[in-house]
């Protein structure tokens, strides 16, 4: 399996917003799915336009898959800690099980991160905790309780602070 990331282009929307519309990985995740012209906006704002934020598709061979992204959370983010850069991944569920998000995050931070990062994961998402502590993540949920906005999620961090 031939995995390899690059950059999402407008033209990867059309998959990723089916992907975000899975409702077994909503439930999963515990995510709200956008209307196509939120996700639309969304995209297009605050993932592809932000100079700060690193989306990157997942491929194997010609087959997008996923995608992995960072991007700095100020909404979120403790007075102490002003550029919390966050991690996330989503992956088709077709694809779940095979170690592609575990890989494919491997190789998002190895070749983009080197600072701390920080990822929220719902507790009920054991596929995600895996990937979070294979890719050298620990839970801080209790150490950042201001920065828990649901009683079902976790933090989790990558590097000191």
């Amino acid at each position: 399996m031939n995995i390899s990331l690059h950059p999402i282009t407008e033209a990867d929307l059309d998959i990723l917003f089916e992907f975000e519309n899975d409702p077994i990985a909503n439930k999963m995740a515990d995510f709200v799915p956008r209307k196509r012209k939120a996700f639309n906006l969304h995209w297009q704002q605050k993932v592809l336009a932000n100079e700060k934020a690193i989306a990157q598709g997942i491929w194997i061979d010609d087959v997008l898959v996923g995608n992995v992204l960072s991007w700095i959370n100020t909404d979120a983010a403790a007075k102490s800690d002003p550029q919390m850069r966050l991690v996330g991944y989503w992956i088709g569920r077709e694809h779940w099980g095979k170690g592609i998000a575990t890989k494919a995050v491997e190789m998002f931070l190895k070749q983009f991160i080197s600072s701390p990062v920080f990822a929220y994961i719902d507790k009920q998402n054991e596929g995600s905790v895996a990937v979070a502590y294979a890719n050298g993540f620990f839970d801080v949920t209790a150490q950042y309780p201001q920065l828990i906005s649901k009683d079902s999620l976790r933090l989790f961090r990558r590097g000191n602070v």
